[in-house]
């Protein structure tokens, strides 16, 4: 296993190796193969303990040849859409009456705007709430991945000397192997992908692409070339560290680097975090966050009733060693307080809560699989104290006004750098909580707008480019006006 000083020397190793044999310039059907490299190479240098459970690959294989027909129907019959929506099932994490809606887009959708959803099926502990979804996706999009696999295996890239320039440098100077022709079929994977991708876009000409991921870099690529807005909305933490985050220094356009038109960040924090990259320089707005909006409200009409609610949010780090932190947390807390703590397990690399059956057992304690309700937000919203490894709703916590701490378990310096003493903190032992706990918050709950603009749906709404019928109306109000 690496450790934090490890992982943070070796990914330095990557940049400066990327940097100096000029990676990003080499261009491969006009943009930089380099670009939809990175991301895999990085994660693999940076030698995280994930425990991700990987679905078996013949049910993916059986949901892409049922989703091809789903695909020929959309190509054949659907009509002309506001939006082309990219999605994945564990975002079906909020409920309203019966109904369960996706946390990035559906608000949006309730505006009416038409669109074609596409819905990655990331966890099958969803069934239930894509059954009962207020707007269903209209395909998986493991079919654009399938065929561009197919394809790409059967009409490879042209860029095999690049694939081994790669791989040889990274196996001499970092020591880390990487098969060139696994390169190559990545990259010849996402050229398929536009490809298949532009086919869908010509059919709907959508006004924009809305996407709640960094790696969509098909999609994308299909999106610049169609002369449609791309807008990337942040999910997660997203800062100059992450993989796909470029440098300011490398030299290209928005296309050829597969930058998004807009890159929808959360609040001003994030374009902080972004200063020395090409997205925070020329892509990024902050739009601020749906669900955060509703657990400010939820939290401003908070009752208390004396009792001290923590919650923990897991992702897969670590997870026997923090099964046995947590039990020595409900040891050291006081006799006489009253608390409860609730475990929210992430919906895809802590998809498996046996781990954490040894904890069961506590009258105090809850595990909520990442699947179940409450979600996260509502959590968070009705909490004093939020605890965790490395999650990124440690910066949802301080968007909704609650202090947040980290677990000095492998992974935890991914947010050192936050730790402020008065938002969020870092406790060297699990006896450092109910310190925290019983000190009173010194923050001003004015910063919480830090992390998340306020107004998300307007925010988004309004980068989205008019549409023919939206002109027309704004002339003729312009012209009864004068």
């Amino acid at each position: 296993m690496t450790s934090g000083e490890e992982r943070a020397a070796r990914l330095e190793k990557l940049f400066a190796l990327e940097r100096r044999h000029d990676f990003f310039s080499y261009r491969a059907d006009g943009w930089s193969a380099w670009r939809v490299m990175r991301n895999p190479v990085y994660w693999r240098v940076a030698d995280l303990p994930f425990s991700k459970p990987a679905r078996p690959i013949y049910i993916r294989i059986l949901e892409a040849l049922r989703g091809t027909l789903g695909a020929l129907w959309l190509l054949i019959a659907s009509r002309k859409k506001d939006l082309l929506i990219k999605t994945c099932r564990s975002a079906l994490r909020t409920k309203h009456g019966d109904k369960y809606e996706d946390l990035h887009f559906d608000s949006l959708l309730r505006r009416g705007y038409s669109c074609v959803k596409l819905e990655e099926i990331n966890s099958s502990d969803f069934k239930v709430q894509a059954a009962a979804a207020w707007r269903p996706s209209d395909l998986n999009p493991v079919v654009f991945t399938f065929w561009g696999r197919v394809l790409g295996r059967l009409f490879p890239a042209d860029a095999m000397p690049f694939c081994r320039f790669v791989a040889e440098h990274l196996q001499s100077e970092l020591q880390v192997a990487v098969d060139p022709r696994w390169l190559q079929m990545r990259l010849s994977t996402v050229i398929w992908q536009a490809k298949l991708y532009g086919a869908l876009l010509a059919r709907i000409k959508p006004r924009a692409v809305l996407v709640s991921d960094t790696g969509e870099y098909g999609l994308r690529i299909a999106t610049h070339r169609a002369n449609i807005r791309f807008i990337e909305v942040q999910h997660g933490v997203f800062d100059a560290t992450q993989p796909d985050a470029i440098p300011l220094w490398v030299e290209g356009s928005g296309a050829e680097l597969v930058l998004p038109d807009v890159l929808a960040i959360r609040g001003s924090y994030w374009m902080k975090k972004l200063a020395a990259t090409r997205q925070g320089r020329d892509h990024a707005v902050a739009v601020g966050d749906a669900m955060t909006d509703s657990a400010r409200a939820r939290r401003a009409a908070k009752v208390s009733d004396g009792r001290i609610r923590l919650v923990l949010t897991s992702q897969g780090l670590d997870t026997e060693r923090l099964v046995a932190w947590i039990g020595e947390l409900a040891r050291a807390a006081p006799p006489s307080l009253d608390w409860h703590l609730s475990i929210k397990l992430h919906p895809i690399y802590d998809s498996s809560p046996e781990k954490f059956d040894a904890l069961k057992s506590h009258a105090r304690i809850r595990i909520i699989s990442g699947a179940e309700q409450p979600n996260v937000f509502d959590l968070l919203a009705d909490s004093d104290l939020h605890l965790t490894i490395a999650s990124a709703c440690h910066f949802d916590a301080g968007a909704i006004g609650v202090r947040s701490v980290i677990i000095p378990l492998d992974g935890h310096e991914l947010l050192m750098d936050t730790v402020d003493g008065r938002l969020f903190y870092r406790a060297a032992s699990p006896r450092d909580v109910w310190d925290i706990v019983a000190s009173p918050p010194s923050f001003d709950s004015a910063e919480s707008d830090h992390f998340s603009a306020p107004g998300y749906v307007d925010n988004l709404a309004a980068l989205l480019p008019a549409s023919s019928l939206d002109s027309c109306r704004r002339q003729l109000q312009e012209s009864l006006g004068h």
